[in-house]
């Protein structure tokens, strides 16, 4: 879509972004006098009910889950034949293009973005059972004030169940080749938490390192490497040996091939990245194989050394197998884990562009330095 349709109450401003669903504009919503996002389904795909009713079902969900790490939708309408719905606009970047510029992100940062993302996560699954099942660098965003947000909410339980225990790759897979975990290929479980754990664990890989865990291959063969036990993405210290060893044993835990053997909840991720950040490794793992090797592990003090949190069902025992998402949250309240990233100086007074060299007396041209331009961490005070 080169243009948007005309819609009511809407200004649009540019185009944010496309993919095979939607495209997303920056638009001014007249009724509500503020700058948003609108997602516009695409046209050729109104003619599918099903399609119809995900697009709609991402839009509920963000509606209906309010907290500050996850991109919240406005208001849902179809309009001449086209769907859309307005939400949130997120002045700042998703970390795809981060990569870009940076090529990597340091350990202390890639650490708060699991933290982050993990809270937000954490509230969705444990307050409505919500699976985001598309985790990676694309739908992770951070904007001016340095506040990490998640984006693209709606793919939950949609995958294909397999007959007969046949294990093969199902036609339509829900999800993103290089950051999709093994049941998400397979399609023959009801998906829970687990899924978007591995998936940040690949989406945190691609970030440490600049690399994908299978880079090089085609979609099909990178989706089989994700279950394949014969596959093992080298240990991140092979391209960033300044990565401390329990970060990579966080890593290794997370993406797991066997979701059974997996970190199991996003308490126990948020655990393990507040002990990395206190210098703890980790006592070697026991279980199957992960998507991502081990280099040996070093010696460690004993009182450096810490259990990795034990894998447990992410079932309730008295929910007759369904889900445990009926209770609150199980990680600290939102509030208290609030991520301020790349803090930006968008409040700053400018200085005038043209100004006098008080030497020559001559006009100069001040260039301004890019907002965030040192993506420096400032942790706050409470962490």
């Amino acid at each position: 879509m080169n243009t948007p349709p005309p819609l009511p109450f809407l200004e649009f401003i540019g185009k944010l972004g496309e993919g095979g669903m939607s495209s997303v504009w920056k638009a001014h919503d007249t009724r509500r006098d503020e700058i948003v996002a609108v997602k516009i389904m695409n046209r050729d795909l109104t003619a599918n009910e099903e399609d119809i009713e995900l697009f709609r079902a991402e839009a509920r969900t963000m509606s209906d889950i309010h907290h500050i790490g996850i991109v919240r939708s406005y208001e849902l309408n179809c309009h001449d034949g086209y769907w859309y719905y307005t939400m949130e606009y997120v002045d700042g970047y998703n970390f795809s293009a981060l990569l870009d510029r940076k090529q990597h992100l340091c350990e202390a940062d890639c650490l708060l973005i699991c933290e982050s993302i993990a809270v937000a996560l954490d509230y969705a699954w444990n307050d409505f059972g919500v699976v985001h099942c598309d985790i990676k660098p694309d739908n992770i965003m951070i904007n001016t004030d340095g506040v990490v947000k998640l984006t693209d909410l709606g793919l939950c339980h949609t995958f294909q169940y397999i007959k007969d225990g046949m294990r093969d790759i199902p036609e339509h897979v829900m999800g993103t080749p290089a950051y999709i975990s093994p049941e998400q290929v397979y399609g023959d479980v009801e998906p829970d938490c687990r899924v978007d754990i591995y998936s940040l664990a690949a989406s945190l890989y691609h970030l440490a390192t600049g690399r994908m865990l299978f880079p090089g291959m085609t979609s099909e063969d990178m989706m089989r490497a994700h279950c394949s036990e014969l596959f093992q993405a080298p240990d991140p210290r092979v391209y960033r040996p300044d990565l401390s060893e329990g970060f990579c044993q966080l890593l290794e835990a997370m993406l797991v091939k066997n979701r059974d053997y997996r970190l199991s909840s996003w308490k126990d991720v948020c655990t393990m990245c507040l002990a990395i950040e206190q210098g703890v490794a980790f006592k070697p793992r026991k279980g199957t194989n992960s998507s991502m090797e081990l280099l040996p592990p070093t010696e460690k003090p004993a009182s450096a050394v810490a259990d990795i949190p034990a894998p447990v069902a992410a079932t309730d025992a008295k929910s007759d197998g369904k889900p445990a998402h009926e209770s609150k949250s199980s990680v600290p309240q939102p509030k208290q884990r609030v991520m301020h990233l790349f803090t930006g100086r968008k409040h700053k007074k400018r200085e005038p562009q043209i100004q006098i060299d008080p030497e020559s007396g001559k006009k100069i041209l001040k260039k301004h330095k890019a907002v965030n331009s040192g993506f420096k961490v400032h942790r706050p005070a409470e962490w």
